[in-house]
């Protein structure tokens, strides 16, 4: 844990700008410095520069279009994948990289869709115009992103001037959520892609076996294998040219150096066919140089009959170039999210990971709508199922077996009615009770840029909803001294005292995941979501399975809980993502107190998930257990904690945070004065009190 130090004015850039920016670590601080009279100029000529950029966005996706069409689309592919894996090579996390990093990403998936819904041209099959042709494309695609930022400038500067409702709150979140769809990608740890998708499919075995001959674990197997591929495959490639060249060096310069009539080239291949380094060869050159690495059918032996529904043929996809705003966009729903596949002569391929992952379980859900449309009454019966159970038994781990009560029924009067009201569950350890609800819906698959009013009631659905009616069942609690909880029957289960709660928490789970707005539910307001005076906590299964892998002490979590929730309260933090607010606990403990010193000054608190990246990174293909981040707790702490962890007993959560409430000094002076202490009661086999 770091001590929070003083912010200084340190400037990232020397310019002189009417917007200065400092930073210090993980916080960036803007400081505006214009007169009104300023701000109004360049609010006007913003606006007016709107036209223009307009079109210049037109024009660039016109001519990338252009210029994708012209050329091979495998080799373009091949070539924009290599790219990315050179620009993300010792790069853990995304605050590590650089503009031209990220447009390395979007590369893949924006020539995808352009590729899938465009008619090709005639191709230039030469090699070296293939390359320069790439390169102008990467030109022209960064230039487009680029300019999508000044879009959202002038866009906003725009409607500032024209529109008489115009309301900068709501427009800062609707520019967010585009910024955030064009820019952003990834939705979970490598790691845990393949246990989400179990989870969430293992319901539908029989189903799979109906349509596709298949087990949801056959889907998987390959699924793990072709992300295996993109990830790792690669350097599996290098590691057969070395081997290969281990194997055949010595006998080639032997052979060669005693016939001087004989190339490198021709006595190298006698030498493999020799040695029976045919297989060998080829995988490495399939893997190096070939799309070895991307056909999915030879990677994952997955039939046609579900490759062929999850893929694209080039201009197979009508509906991204289809006239109306924003055509051939990235701020449209790109074609790639809908089938991550490309289908080129009669072979499957995938070139992006991040796309694949991202959006397959609902791919997978409208697939199977399309196939059997009788099947979605199943579905939506399993998955509600599936996503009640789901966040009990994350939390079952995550808690070491606290008690649990799912779908509870309680009388509570609504309006001027009483009636029964159901709440998805409640889980209390010690002092603490988490309310939950759980929310199977899926987040709008629509971009926010040409259907904003379905994106904020996706959101609404997701967080508003949920939240009152889990502070319906808080208000039942305080009700009384003593309320009783009921089954469906209305059987009584059990008597809650609200006198015995130190810490209420109302958790909010979602299966889809929407974390840029769930981690700072408490400021969408200008949405028309009003938290008000209990705050939620909103996150995905994602970021909860996250928790169950991090945490080694149920003490520890409900400890950073309650940081959770004074940091939801606190009206100067604004995180855009759950797991910066574990970053922030790991580094500063009680970080909210750390946001509130910034009282009036506009901060963006930014990059504490960096660490956390790094280390879940590690794991996917790494089994030599990394260094996990942690805060810095001595050891007499922890064995206090891990003893009451194991001991169980009442008060419990409320000690353990008395101590890590400390900071790290009084932390380290207290370990040493009770490791002090304890060797005296030992050496005199009396009783000392914690003061002497």
């Amino acid at each position: 844990m770091k001590k929070a130090e003083k912010y200084k004015n340190t400037k990232i850039s020397k310019n002189t700008s009417p917007i200065e920016v400092f930073q210090l670590e993980n916080a960036v601080i803007m400081q505006n410095n214009m007169s009104e009279e300023e701000h109004r100029k360049l609010i006007q000529s913003l606006a007016e520069q709107h036209p223009t950029i307009y079109k210049k966005i037109d024009d660039l996706v016109n001519s990338i279009r252009n210029l994708v069409t012209k050329g091979d689309p495998l080799r373009i592919l091949h070539q924009s994948y290599f790219m990315l894996l050179m620009t993300q090579m010792n790069i853990t996390s995304e605050f590590q990289g650089e503009f031209d990093d990220s447009v390395s990403v979007r590369m893949l998936d924006y020539v995808q869709s352009i590729i899938v819904s465009s008619e090709p041209q005639q191709q230039e099959s030469d090699k070296d115009i293939s390359e320069q042709l790439w390169g102008e494309i990467s030109v022209k695609v960064s230039e487009l992103y680029s300019n999508l930022k000044e879009y959202h400038l002038t866009k906003s500067a725009h409607l500032q001037i024209n529109d008489p409702n115009y309301d900068p709150e709501y427009d800062s979140i609707y520019v967010q959520a585009q910024g955030l769809r064009a820019h952003v990608r990834g939705q979970r740890y490598s790691i845990h892609e393949i246990p989400h998708l179990r989870d969430l499919l293992s319901p539908h075995d029989n189903i799979f076996r109906e349509l596709f001959n298949i087990t949801v674990e056959d889907f998987l197997t390959g699924i793990s294998k072709l992300q295996y591929s993109l990830m790792q495959g690669f350097n599996d490639g290098k590691n057969d040219m070395e081997l290969l060249r281990e194997k055949t060096l010595p006998a080639l310069e032997f052979n060669v150096s005693a016939n001087l009539d004989m190339t490198p080239q021709k006595e190298m291949q006698k030498l493999i066919e020799k040695l029976g380094l045919e297989e060998l060869r080829d995988s490495a050159l399939g893997k190096m140089f070939g799309y070895d690495l991307f056909d999915v059918q030879k990677i994952t032996g997955l039939p046609d009959v579900l490759l062929r529904n999850l893929s694209w043929a080039p201009g197979e996809e009508k509906s991204f170039f289809a006239e109306g705003e924003y055509a051939g966009w990235p701020l449209r729903r790109m074609p790639i999210e809908e089938r991550p596949f490309i289908f080129i002569n009669d072979k499957y391929y995938c070139f992006d990971v991040y796309s694949m992952f991202e959006n397959l379980y609902r791919v997978i859900q409208r697939l199977l709508f399309n196939l059997k449309p009788d099947y979605k009454e199943t579905w939506n019966e399993e998955q509600k199922e599936i996503s009640e159970e789901l966040p009990f038994t994350l939390f079952n781990k995550l808690l070491n077996k606290p008690e649990m009560y799912k779908s509870i029924y309680y009388p509570s009067r609504i309006g001027k009615k009483k009636q029964w009201c159901e709440n998805d569950g409640i889980i209390i350890y010690d002092d603490h009770i988490i309310v939950i609800e759980v929310k199977a819906g899926s987040f709008t698959y629509t971009s926010p840029a040409t259907d904003f009013p379905a994106y904020i009631k996706s959101i609404k659905a997701l967080i508003k909803n949920p939240h009152e009616q889990a502070k319906r069942f808080i208000d039942y609690i305080f009700s009384d001294n003593a309320v009783t909880i009921y089954d469906e029957s209305h059987k009584p289960i059990r008597e809650l005292r609200k006198d015995d709660f130190r810490q209420i928490t109302i958790c909010c789970l979602t299966i889809d995941n929407f974390t840029s707005f769930a981690a700072r539910a408490e400021k969408l307001k200008p949405l028309g979501i009003e938290i008000n005076e209990f705050p939620v906590w909103s996150l995905s299964i994602d970021d909860l399975r996250v928790y169950t892998n991090y945490f080694e002490s149920p003490s520890m979590f409900t400890h950073f809980l309650e940081q959770r929730i004074k940091g939801a309260k606190t009206e100067e933090l604004e995180l855009f993502d759950e797991l910066d607010h574990l970053g922030m606990y790991i580094h500063h403990n009680d970080y909210a107190q750390l946001a509130e010193e910034k009282k009036g000054v506009r901060v963006f608190w930014q990059g504490y998930r960096e660490d956390l990246d790094a280390y879940f990174n590690q794991l996917i293909f790494d089994n030599s257990a990394p260094p996990k981040p942690k805060q810095e707790v001595p050891q007499k702490i922890q064995e206090i904690i891990k003893w009451l962890d194991i001991k169980n007993k009442d008060g419990r959560a409320k000690i353990s945070s008395s101590f890590l409430n400390l900071n790290g000094e009084t932390r380290r002076k207290l370990s040493v004065h009770l490791t002090d202490l304890l060797e005296r009661q030992k050496q005199t086999n009396k009783t000392i009190p914690l003061s002497g």
